[in-house]
């Protein structure tokens, strides 16, 4: 298995280079798998990706969308759009994302020409790509495309015996669509910083120029990945909201049902406070459990746990695409071959939790093939190419921490300047971090999260009163159940940033 550890090098493009902002992005090729991390507001961090990927988007949105999707038909698409327009409501941030993702493809030179519309291609037919699957399940497209997906969690007794996972989490999830040239040659790892203080970083499986989430994962460590549903019943077509979209909100937005927890329910929330027109299945997770939301137009959201479980063992939860809980489950070959695994054997490590998805479900149509590990900081991808579907290619490991961070020759000069040392990691007592107090600007921050996304430490320049600052485990363990932990520190300096991981031995 090949590994790749990160570090991102930015180049910040300045305005007079005739175009009309800072270009707020990196891209990194490695292995076949394209990379592109952006951060800033939503407008920088659209500009960013049009700027960047911008032939990558119009090659989708012509070879793909309209192509595939829409058969090429113009007249098909013009009333799927005009639909959307009609029946589709999506918030300002993302308009300002898809608009500012228009301008840094014409300032990259792009030519936004598309010879079947027969005018410029716009923000509008942005958001139509990102509701593919929604108008999809309305029999609004055209092309023979079809919208798959499947994933497995294990947690708790099940993993209790593995002593990488030591009863903490594993998935693994199949991406399963249509296998199309143009999406073979363009898979997308995208990684989105954003810089409102609501929001949090997140990382996402995809296609040039899809904004949403079809299969996400948060710096607090919640992941979700949605499956298309086999019921669909619609009757209300008011104010409706893209699926991708909504999940996004549940990873991006801090503590989206603000209860104080991040958690998968957080994504439960965003889903079920919107209406959709598709009937959708999402596989949620953290470090200790998963649900799975199933949603469709007619009877809105419901949450299935592993306690619902009535073939498979508790502590495991299976996602196909067929409802189990908003609908009496029917027959699905792939659930089936699920439960036998798992009822031979309830132990599951990280292997055997790959190898039973990809026996139970792994098809011509697995694009993509995902597996993460919250508590050992990994997720693996491995990406179909023509003729070999993903789940028998070789997965890419990638190091989270390295994904989320953000390094740049200045950044580097800032916080070398500033000699920060963070000793002993791991710890067990106390945590030094050293700064020179000397040489730190006023936007200097450092935080402290635990693997729930909570902020459990914050410090700002007023807080030292000299260059060490001595943190006891108490810090780390308020509840005073105190047990090997793993934790992230956030170092902000005006306006960069990076992270790293904190270990706590007992």
């Amino acid at each position: 298995m090949k590994k790749l550890i990160i570090i991102f090098f930015i180049a910040f493009i300045g305005t007079n280079f005739l175009i009309s902002q800072t270009v707020n992005g990196d891209t990194l090729t490695y292995d076949g798998k394209k990379i592109l991390k952006v951060w800033g507001t939503h407008s920088e961090r659209g500009y960013a990706y049009g700027y960047l990927m911008g032939n990558e988007i119009k090659d989708v949105a012509e070879n793909y969308v309209l192509a595939s999707v829409f058969a090429n038909s113009a007249y098909v698409y013009s009333f799927a759009r005009t639909y959307f327009s009609d029946h589709f409501s999506v918030e300002e941030n993302y308009q300002e994302e898809v608009q500012g993702m228009i301008a840094g493809m014409q300032d990259a030179g792009v030519d936004l020409y598309s010879s079947v519309l027969g005018r410029d291609l716009d923000e509008t037919d942005i958001l139509v790509a990102n509701s593919i699957v929604d108008l999809s399940s309305m029999n609004l497209t055209a092309g023979e495309v079809r919208f798959g997906c499947s994933s497995l969690s294990d947690w708790g007794t099940s993993t209790q015996a593995d002593p990488e996972l030591n009863g903490n989490l594993v998935i693994c999830r199949h991406m399963d669509w249509t296998a199309n040239q143009t999406l073979l040659e363009n898979h997308l790892l995208l990684v989105n910083i954003p810089s409102e203080e609501n929001e949090i970083a997140w990382i996402s499986f995809t296609f040039p120029g899809m904004i949403g989430a079809l299969s996400g994962i948060s710096q607090n460590g919640i992941a979700a990945f949605m499956d298309v549903g086999n019921y669909n019943s619609v009757t209300d077509e008011n104010d409706l909201h893209p699926i991708f979209l909504s999940i996004r909100n549940g990873l991006e937005q801090q503590d989206y049902n603000s209860d104080g927890e991040i958690n998968p329910t957080d994504v439960y929330r965003a889903i079920s406070d919107k209406t959709h027109l598709s009937p959708s299945i999402v596989h949620a997770v953290n470090y200790q459990s998963g649900i799975v939301i199933e949603t469709n137009n007619a009877l809105g959201s419901v949450v299935r746990e592993d306690t619902d479980n009535t073939q498979i063992p508790e502590n495991n939860l299976a996602a196909t695409n067929h409802f189990r809980e908003l609908y009496s489950p029917v027959y699905c070959y792939c659930y089936e071959a699920i439960i036998d695994s798992l009822n031979a054997d309830a132990n599951v490590s990280v292997a055997r939790n790959w190898n039973i998805l990809c026996g139970a479900a792994g098809n011509v149509s697995t694009l993509h093939t995902i597996q993460y590990v919250p508590t050992l900081n990994f997720v693996k991808w491995s990406t179909a190419k023509a003729g070999m579907p993903a789940y028998l290619e070789e997965p890419t490991e990638f190091d989270i921490n390295e994904l989320f961070s953000v390094s740049s020759y200045e950044n580097e000069e800032l916080t070398d300047k500033m000699n920060v040392k963070i000793f002993p990691n791991p710890f067990s007592d106390y945590l030094n971090i050293n700064f020179d107090l000397a040489n730190l600007g006023d936007g200097f921050k450092f935080e402290i999260y635990n693997l729930k996304g909570e902020k459990i430490g914050c410090y700002e320049k007023n807080d030292l009163h000299s260059s060490n600052l001595k943190l006891s485990r108490n810090i780390f363990f308020p509840d005073e159940k105190i047990s090997t932990g793993i934790f992230f520190y956030k170092l902000k300096v005006s306006n960069y940033f990076k992270t790293g991981k904190i270990l706590f031995i007992k």
